[in-house]
């Protein structure tokens, strides 16, 4: 019969518990043999690893059956995952189930090696930066006692930016001891021998400092008495917040002045610059209506030397700004709006012109004293004059009450629009000369299409004849005959210089007119 296959299968069993045997046997004779000699432990693995041989018993060990255990025990300050042991001491652990026995002393050494090199590179970068927190704290120190003997502001606020950069470099404070919790009797637990602590810092009220001066904002718990950088934070707070509470105090006062008193300001100022508000305003920055009527002599009379719109136009928003926040309505107000739209049609801001008009309508509305007729008059002319509001005419001479049609200034303001709304130029002419008061300066956003017009209608009209130069000004409104032929030619017609006359003939062929722009 053929052998059966089991009969193999034993022969190799009994070879591998022969050979197991053999293991087990040469362990425990280099077991008793450690334990008489004091020597090493021979541990098989089933992967050869990294393995020394210490110089007394002459027995190898292999390094991968140490344990985290048996390393913690030899070095206590270890721990068994301290990422500062090496690579290999880490990844110890127990093989076939047996714990590691202690290594050997190359291992001990190389693992204390290793944990004292990492304590000292500690330390020598804790004094390290001790020793850059010592040189921040001299150099603050030093500059503390030069802003002490400086007195130029200038050269002041540039020690103060210094040491605002040096200060993170420095010494941090301590940090304030815990609030203890309150006795009884409502008096607050303090440690021995110190004295009661708040519970919350000191908020300084920030002023307006330069520019080039950076913020500094430090509360009470944060100085503490120690280094010379909690010395020149308080040095520097008491130089920028001296005067924060006198001033807290005096805007308090001015505030309750504006609020109990009616809303009237305590400013003396004549100019102040215009700024829109963000906030409610202080009785110590608004004037009161006296110094307001000053105020606007002052603009007119400075009008009158030299004719600065920007500047007078600030002042005079700033009076009525002053003139809102207080409540003010009376002739004082009506007299500010006025004088600021007529220097706006002087200066050709019909926007700020339109605005004080709407003002005005409300002011005379209520029954105030002024010229109303005469900012009705503008009123027309201004719809007539802007080209997106024509259509509005209609509609602007019914807000005009009834009992100013007949006066001189809107029956002026009406035959205009009527000479502009038909072509009339002639008629147009003649009104120009005899407009009332700022009237001329609306009128001119109309005179360059009358003149025009008049110019067209002569050439036509007089069309082969040619035309005197004397003629022509004395049709489109100009003083000089010089006037009138340049604008002839401006408007594309032809002028004979030697017989001082437009030629009618030559014009007629070209198109007269501004040049249109390109397509």
């Amino acid at each position: 019969m053929p052998p059966s296959k089991h009969v193999g299968n034993n022969k190799k069993k009994d070879q591998d518990l022969k050979k197991e045997r053999r293991k087990r046997s040469r362990c425990e004779e280099n077991d008793s043999s450690d334990g008489e000699d004091g020597g090493d432990i021979c541990r098989h693995t089933s992967s050869p690893g990294e393995s020394s041989r210490d110089g007394a018993s002459g027995n190898v060990t292999t390094a991968k059956t140490l344990s985290p255990a048996t390393v913690v025990a030899i070095v206590p300050s270890a721990s068994a995952n301290d990422p500062k042991l090496p690579g290999r001491v880490r990844s110890l652990g127990v093989s076939n189930g047996v714990q590691s026995p202690p290594p050997p002393s190359a291992v001990v050494f190389a693992v204390a090696n290793a944990l004292s090199k990492g304590a000292a590179a500690e330390a020598a970068a804790a004094d390290k930066a001790a020793a850059k927190r010592a040189r921040a704290d001299a150099l603050l120190g030093r500059l503390t006692d030069k802003l002490e003997a400086t007195k130029d502001p200038s050269k002041r606020l540039a020690l103060q930016a210094k040491m605002l950069r040096i200060l993170p470099k420095c010494t941090p404070p301590q940090p304030m001891p815990a609030a203890t919790k309150a006795a009884p009797g409502g008096m607050s637990a303090t440690p021995s021998g110190g004295a009661p602590e708040t519970s919350g810092g000191f908020v300084f009220k920030l002023q307006r400092t330069p520019k080039s001066a950076a913020t500094l904002n430090l509360s009470a718990a944060a100085v503490t008495a120690g280094g010379p950088a909690d010395e020149a934070r308080r040095r520097l707070r008491q130089q920028r917040f001296s005067h924060a509470a006198e001033e807290g105090s005096d805007a308090a006062a001015a505030d309750a002045v504006l609020v109990e008193s009616g809303g009237v300001g305590t400013s003396a100022a004549l100019e102040k610059e215009y700024l829109r508000l963000t906030s409610l305003p202080r009785a110590s920055d608004v004037r009161p209506p006296g110094v307001l009527a000053a105020a606007l002599r002052l603009v007119k009379a400075k009008w009158l030397q030299r004719a600065d719109y920007a500047a007078a136009s600030e002042q005079l928003k700033s009076i009525r700004q002053d003139l809102t926040v207080q409540h003010v309505r009376d002739a004082l107000t009506v007299d500010v709006y006025e004088t600021h739209g007529r220097l706006a049609l002087e200066a050709d801001d019909l926007a700020e012109f339109r605005r004080c008009h709407g003002v005005l309508r409300q002011l005379y509305g209520e029954g105030l004293p002024g010229n109303p007729a005469e900012f009705e008059a503008y009123g027309l002319l201004y719809t007539q004059a802007t080209a997106a509001a024509r259509n509005t005419l209609a509609l602007e001479l019914g807000r005009v009450p009834r009992e100013l049609l007949s006066h001189p200034f809107v029956r002026h303001a009406m035959d205009v629009c009527a000479a502009a709304r038909s072509g009339n130029y002639a008629r147009f002419v003649a009104l120009y000369d005899g407009a009332p008061r700022m009237s001329p300066y609306i009128m001119d956003r109309l005179l360059g299409q009358m003149r025009l017009w008049a110019l067209q209608s002569c050439v036509a009209a007089h069309k082969p004849l040619p035309v005197p130069l004397e003629l022509l000004a004395a049709v489109t409104g100009l003083e000089t005959e010089e006037e009138a032929a340049t604008l002839a030619q401006e408007q594309g017609a032809v002028v004979d210089w030697a017989a001082r006359c437009l030629d009618t003939r030559a014009s007629a062929s070209k198109t007269l007119g501004p040049p249109r722009p390109p397509a």
